[in-house]
């Protein structure tokens, strides 16, 4: 197998929606648990400080033990702090907004924490610990050690989390669209030139079921995708000659796929993706 044919992990609790109320060292204590299950608490702390250390540069004494260098080393910060201005005048201005950005992001956070009744979250450990609260890390005390393990069936944001009716709202769409993202790309790839990446048509007539072949899937699944593909912008459903919404056609019946190439260029960074992605549909 090829670098380029290496499978992309995509991690259950991106899938589900928690990178957007997790602080980001959750993703290295969420690697961390997939690579190694059923590991010591102690050692998944001190194995993230040192991955952060190393991220981030530090000097390391490679001569220690990895269990005294990650003891020797301080917490992580929850969230990376943000990257230094060089003195460059247009740079100042881009870490001041990246400051800034830096700060709201941390101040939604505590409004989270502060209606779970816990304190703010700022470093790697309060992070786990907050993981373990929320379901999502279930720890095994059986040998009288805290052993760690991802849980089987984490629970989603919406379901323990305080939300406001706007966020639900918000979490329940994004999730939606995470749910039909990758169909809705294989739907996407029937109108691209794979080499070039250059679209190969602007409009296709087809029907759900047509889709459903071509894309080795469901009609149900398919009309979800292109659902998705509109939403975005560039896509646009059409019969007769007029405006369609995907929920109210049957499977076999035809309908025009169309896309704007303007947009589509605009909003698509590339559709060249050739790797492909592990995860588990939900």
């Amino acid at each position: 197998m090829t670098d380029s044919d290496e499978p992309i992990r995509v991690p259950v609790l991106f899938q589900l929606g928690w990178f957007r109320w997790l602080p980001l060292s959750a993703m290295d204590l969420e690697e961390i648990l997939h690579r190694f299950p059923g590991t010591d608490r102690q050692e998944v702390v001190l194995a993230q400080r040192v991955w952060n250390a190393r991220r981030t540069g530090a000097d390391l004494d490679r001569t220690l033990a990895p269990d005294v260098l990650g003891d020797s080393l301080p917490s992580a910060p929850a969230w990376p702090d943000p990257t230094g201005p060089t003195g460059d005048p247009d740079d100042e201005q881009a870490y001041q907004d990246e400051l800034a950005d830096h700060q709201q992001r941390v101040n939604e956070y505590d409004e989270v924490t502060n209606r779970l009744g816990i304190p703010p979250v700022r470093t790697a450990e309060q992070v786990l610990d907050l993981m373990i609260q929320l379901r999502l890390v279930e720890v095994d005390t059986t040998d009288g050690n805290e052993v760690l393990r991802l849980a089987a069936n984490p629970p989603l944001p919406t379901e323990v989390l305080p939300l406001s009716p706007e966020q639900r709202a918000m979490e329940d769409k994004g999730r939606w669209s995470s749910r039909y993202g990758r169909l809705a790309q294989r739907v996407l790839r029937l109108f691209v030139d794979e080499p070039s990446g250059d679209l190969s048509r602007v409009t296709m007539a087809t029907s759900l079921d047509r889709l459903a072949a071509a894309t080795d899937s469901d009609p149900e699944d398919v009309r979800h995708a292109v659902q998705a593909l509109v939403e975005e912008g560039d896509f646009s459903a059409h019969r007769q000659g007029a405006p369609i919404d995907a929920e109210r056609l049957v499977p076999h019946q035809r309908f025009d796929l169309v896309v704007d190439p303007d947009r589509f260029y605009t909003d698509r960074i590339s559709v060249q993706l050739t790797r492909p992605v592990e995860r588990s549909d939900y």
